[in-house]
């Protein structure tokens, strides 16, 4: 929460002069590569100047403020650096074509597009100057200064979660940083952890003050799971006084911590989590769009397939060919799941509902190969085109077997923030059938995390292989 008075800031400074030169310096030598190869169009700029070489690397200053690039995570991890620059760079040069297209004569509309090979040339050389200073910069903060900034840090509450963070602040490197131990507290964190590895006990919470000046702590994270009501207050105060870092490991980080952020109402900090893909009106939009068109699709395609599967499911076993099922849909709204039976009309009769097993004696003959190929699913296009289902989400469980599993199974109903799928990522990873469902759960929050397009493509491709534990 605060900044130790020893954090160095040089890279803050650095950062924005570098990319300044960097942009500057890249449209000289994209003009001389443009001249020395033949067959790429003029550049868009008549008069080469430093004032406007400087001027045109301000304005993308701004396109790379917008894209992160000043953000911490985008200086400590590289990956995420050129990803953020690629797109900062695409979106100025895309910016500057669509301004030029505008600006230019009636009868000189497609004059902009001629300098497009220009202007990637520019792109590319402002890319790979940008990330060599960068990485420049940074190789300085790691070897050079790195060295005359000493961290030394205490912790309260031990905790897996607080191990985790130790190691991540040792491993990213920008300073030395030396764990000096923790501080005790009445309440122990609930957890399997203990004391870190040469770690020591170096004073009591009641005693804060004299503990941080006596060991000259420049930084202490508290793991919130580990604090007294009331003790919190006393620490933040006691940390900003006397100009300690503070860092607070949240009661709820294990879930989409990556979306955790903050945001204020009425002048009050509020811990959020935001901006979870499958939850923006956009993407909810093309996903069902996609729906509507693959259910259609599907249930056309597999009509005739459902037609004899009907046929064989009546000569082996008489009886209705649908099985209708209550299952949790999206918000935990009960709906009615559709498939074709595959079982016995029996089979729930005396242990009631169960999962089925491996050689399950319950199976029709034609419903182990169903199952085997998911064509007992196939109904559940009119779930889907009726929007009680996605083609790809959580796959909805059997009420009668998750009765009190909110309350057991961490974060278990969150995967209801999205409409059950035919298909899902815990099902093609093989979590299915009698298998854990805290780590089906954990696949399904993954897949609500990290939605899109792509992925739900992946896991319909991966549907079409024989899956696993389809008892």
């Amino acid at each position: 929460m605060y900044n130790a008075h020893h954090r160095s800031v040089v890279w803050r400074l650095l950062l924005p002069l570098g990319d300044l030169f960097s942009v500057a310096i890249s449209f000289p030598i994209a003009f001389s590569l443009v001249l020395s190869l033949k067959g790429l169009s003029p550049l868009p700029l008549e008069h080469l100047t430093i004032l406007n070489c400087f001027f045109i690397a301000v304005l993308e200053l701004f396109f790379f403020r917008l894209a992160g690039l000043y953000r911490w995570v985008a200086f400590i991890e590289p990956k995420v650096m050129f990803m953020h620059l690629s797109a900062a760079l695409l979106g100025s040069t895309l910016t500057y074509v669509l301004l030029r297209t505008l600006d230019a004569p009636p009868e000189d509309t497609g004059h902009s597009l001629i300098y497009l090979p220009g202007l990637l040339v520019i792109a590319g050389t402002t890319l790979v100057l940008t990330i060599s200073f960068r990485l420049l910069i940074r190789q300085v903060q790691l070897s050079v200064l790195r060295t005359a900034l000493v961290e030394r840090v205490a912790y309260i509450g031990h905790s897996d979660r607080m191990k985790n963070v130790l190691e991540g602040l040792k491993k990213e490197g920008l300073t030395s940083v030396t764990v000096v131990g923790w501080i005790g507290n009445e309440i122990r964190v609930v957890d399997s952890a203990s004391p870190s590895t040469g770690s020591r006990e170096i004073g009591r919470v009641s005693d804060l003050r004299n503990v941080l000046e006596s060991e000259k702590i420049n930084r202490l994270i508290v793991d919130l799971r580990g604090v007294k009501e009331g003790d919190l207050e006393r620490i933040s105060e006691v940390c900003s006084d006397l100009m300690v870092g503070l860092m607070m490991i949240p009661w709820a980080s294990d879930i989409w911590a990556d979306r955790l952020g903050i945001r204020r109402l009425g002048g009050i900090p509020l811990m959020v989590i935001y901006d979870l893909p499958i939850g923006k009106l956009g993407n909810k939009i093309v996903k069902r769009a996609i729906d509507l068109i693959g259910s259609l699709v599907g249930l056309i395609l597999s009509l005739p397939v459902m037609a004899v599967l009907a046929v064989l499911i009546k000569r082996e076993s008489p009886g209705p060919v649908i099985y209708r099922q209550p299952r949790p849909g999206y918000c935990g709204k009960t709906f009615q799941i559709i498939k074709l039976r595959s079982m016995r009309l029996d089979a729930n009769e005396g242990a009631g509902v169960t999962r089925a097993v491996a050689d399950d004696p319950r199976r029709l003959k034609i419903g182990e190969f169903m199952r085997k190929w998911n064509l007992d699913e196939l109904p559940q296009f009119w779930n889907v085109l009726k929007g009680e289902m996605s083609l790809v989400g959580p796959r909805p469980e059997i009420l009668d077997l998750i009765a009190g599993l909110r309350g057991t199974i961490h974060g278990y109903n969150l995967r209801h923030l999205c409409k059950p799928g035919m298909t899902g990522w815990a099902a093609v990873n093989g979590l299915r059938g009698d298998t854990s469902l805290e780590d089906r759960v954990k696949y399904d929050l993954y897949y609500i995390d990290h939605w899109s397009l792509l992925l739900d493509l992946r896991i319909l491709l991966l549907t079409l292989l024989p899956p696993k534990n389809a008892y």
